[in-house]
């Protein structure tokens, strides 16, 4: 049986790669610059929608339940 505890947000961050794809880690790297879901969506050309999608798929996937949570798991620059 496999153990969940291997998922969650604290082991994520420690072992590095978070399990998105390109386009869910691009969005939810733009959510970290404080753009809005709309701003988003222009930028790469993409529906509000599909943009909100790929936030809700990101957090699902990382087991987070807010957006500052989401962007909170992201690498940043010398960390």
């Amino acid at each position: 049986e496999a153990c969940g505890g291997a998922a969650t947000p604290a082991i994520l961050g420690a072992t590095g790669r978070l399990p998105l794809t390109d386009r869910e880690r691009e969005v939810a790297m733009l959510l970290g610059t404080g753009l809005s879901s709309r701003a988003i969506a222009e930028r790469l050309r993409l529906s509000v929608r599909t943009v909100e999608g790929h936030i809700y798929r990101a957090m699902a996937k990382t087991g987070v339940s807010t957006r500052a949570e989401l962007v909170a798991l992201l690498p940043r620059p010398g960390r």
